[in-house]
């Protein structure tokens, strides 16, 4: 019989998931209830995410600085599954603590750091940018919390300053090492004998759990395409890198793993939200965003105004597309489909004109019909009316395979999240 030891997992994102509609009667009826844990290899955002169940439903994830070690450890199961119970619910912050039983046996946390030490080695023309001081001064902050907390050191103005200030500025540290740090740094504090260091500790571990929330990644977003480009130290990199050669520059980012310069290229707050959940170490994803920064600048106006011309009208064919349903909409969005619509087709035009170079279209329809499919789950369009029939309205075929995207609506959580707000908003 194997070995077993019990370990805690914090559980986020409450409400977004099967307990949204009902989210406070949920939450204090949780306490001591069984929970079960299993990694999500689906899901497109984050290749370590780990779900959790109760009563079948599933009512958030493993919050992210511990969603690698649950998804291995999961893997050591012989099910697949880690069982545990609810052993504190935090209403406050919409958090739940989970004890679960895992094998004593040390699991093999995944590694891909030979990815990108092979592209960094292959494609070294890429330039790196010098950091600039709010990030010199970031990287010192951690790296001083980390001393300060290993050697023991007393809470005091200082420490509260540097936490103060680590607190406002975390969102925009994303590396590998910059997230094993923070780990580091919040277990220290919650073992701390010192009340107020303990304090802090929850405080930050609160805070960690929003890092992947759509205000998070439109702040990286912010910073990344409009701050850092504002430095003297990117305009120093662009200036000594004017004359470079765009087309291999764009060839050589464009094999950096997981396709993140696809991502960059259908959305920027996407792109923020992928590089928080990929856990990339700090040297490569530097050369990856100092070469992406220099592209998004220097790209030729002529270019970028071909492109803009071609979005906008496949934004016009989606548009056209998705009116043949307008009159399947609910009676309280009769008037405002056409509205919705149009913001949605403002927020996401990169990924509605993004073809994936299928034939006969000049936009994504299965992306749109995913939209379609998560309006549905919203009330927006009638739910009365069958799913062959929204196909067949929208294609001409009651058969079409984008039957099954009406069904399975938006995977990813960010979007999911961000369309369900376009909807409220509209109707508050």
């Amino acid at each position: 019989m194997e070995t077993m030891r019990t370990t805690t997992f914090s559980i986020v994102g409450l409400r977004h998931h099967d307990w949204q509609n009902n989210l406070h009667a949920h939450m204090s009826q949780a306490m001591g209830k069984r929970v079960l844990l299993m990694r999500e290899d689906s899901n497109d955002w984050n290749r370590e995410a780990t779900a959790a169940y109760i009563d079948t439903l599933m009512v958030g994830y493993v919050a992210n600085s511990q969603c690698r070690e649950a998804g291995a450890y999961c893997d050591l199961s012989a099910s697949q599954l880690l069982e545990g119970s609810v052993v504190a619910v935090d209403e406050e912050h919409r958090m739940l603590m989970v004890t679960v039983a895992v094998s004593d046996r040390e699991p093999q946390l995944s590694d891909e750091s030979t990815l990108y030490e092979q592209w960094e080695k292959q494609y070294h023309t890429v330039p790196m940018m010098a950091l600039t001081a709010d990030e010199r001064r970031l990287l010192l902050l951690r790296r001083d919390l980390l001393f300060m907390l290993e050697e023991h050191r007393p809470y005091d103005g200082m420490m509260q300053h540097n936490l103060t200030v680590y607190e406002q500025l975390m969102a925009i540290d994303v590396s590998r090492e910059a997230v094993d740090d923070r780990t580091r740094i919040i277990r220290l504090m919650k073992a701390s004998t010192d009340a107020d260091i303990r304090q802090w500790g929850r405080r930050l571990a609160v805070a960690v759990t929003t890092l992947g929330s759509p205000e998070a990644r439109q702040q990286l977003a912010h910073y990344l395409f409009s701050e850092l480009t504002a430095t003297s130290e990117f305009h120093q990199m662009a200036q000594h890198h004017r004359h470079a050669d765009l087309e291999e520059m764009e060839r050589q980012l464009r094999l950096f793993p997981h396709r993140l310069y696809d991502e960059y290229l259908l959305s920027h707050d996407d792109f923020a939200s992928k590089l928080y959940y990929r856990r990339i170490p700090q040297r490569p994803l530097r050369y990856f965003l100092s070469g992406l920064l220099l592209m998004h600048t220097l790209r030729p106006q002529h270019s970028t105004d071909e492109h803009d011309a071609a979005q906008q009208a496949a934004v016009g064919d989606a548009l056209h597309y998705v009116a043949h349903i307008d009159h399947c909409a609910a009676a309280q969005w009769q008037e405002r489909i056409g509205q919705l619509w149009q913001q949605l087709a403002r927020e996401y035009a990169a990924r509605i004109s993004e073809t994936h170079r299928a034939k006969n279209t000049t936009f994504c329809r299965r992306f749109v019909c995913q939209v379609v499919g998560t309006l549905l789950t919203l009330g927006v369009y009638r739910q009365d009316v069958p799913q062959t029939e929204y196909t067949r309205l929208l294609e001409g075929s009651s058969r079409s395979s984008l039957r099954k995207d009406i069904n399975q609506g938006v995977q990813d959580q960010g979007t999911r999240l961000s369309i369900r707000q376009m909807v409220t908003a509209l109707t508050a």
